[in-house]
């Protein structure tokens, strides 16, 4: 059952490759529905089960970012359904749905808010590029990012904070310089 299930024949030969660029993205997506990275990393991978099962529905030259948004929101749905018997649960289908609309027009920029953070963080002194590497990139604590870099935990505090002002300022003023 299992080959039948992942049956690796595939109408669209260039379709794992677009599940593997998206994976930002829908991550991107999840997250903002649920706000949980467990969760958001679990519906994710149940998101891309069903891609896979799903590949011959795909229409190609079809927007898949789209159709993936789409199956990604109904597995959110389902893992709310699953944990309806959580009494923290603040989530209903309608919140969500109001969620899922929000981010599905703030994930059509997500591509060129990630090339214009790419450019502002490649503007960055080395030392503040070090710090983003390390804090965002490689998820070390603050500690151990202060430790790395011969530095206190209050220095690369206020680094951070002087770091995120200026790639929020710098990414701004590019999105404004590249859209229409």
């Amino acid at each position: 059952m299992l080959n039948e299930e992942f049956n690796t024949t595939m109408k669209y030969p260039d379709y794992a490759q677009l599940i593997t660029e998206s994976q930002q993205k829908l991550f991107a997506y999840i997250y903002s529905m649920l706000g949980r990275n467990a969760a958001s990393w679990d519906v994710l991978q149940e998101s891309n089960l069903v891609l896979w099962r799903k590949q011959n529905d795909f229409q190609p030259g079809s927007n898949f970012d789209a159709w993936a948004f789409s199956i990604a929101r109904f597995q959110v749905l389902a893992h709310l359904r699953d944990r309806k018997r959580d009494p923290l649960e603040l989530l209903t289908p309608e919140l969500l749905e109001a969620l899922a609309e929000e981010s599905e027009e703030e994930m059509h920029h997500f591509d060129e808010r990630l090339i214009a953070l790419q450019h502002c963080k490649s503007q960055l002194k080395s030392k503040n590029r070090r710090i983003v590497e390390l804090y965002y990139e490689k998820n070390m604590p603050l500690k151990d990012v202060s430790a790395s870099l011969s530095s206190s935990v209050n220095a690369i505090k206020q680094a951070l904070l002087r770091v995120r002002r200026s790639l929020k300022q710098c990414i701004k003023i590019q999105l404004k310089n590249t859209t229409p």
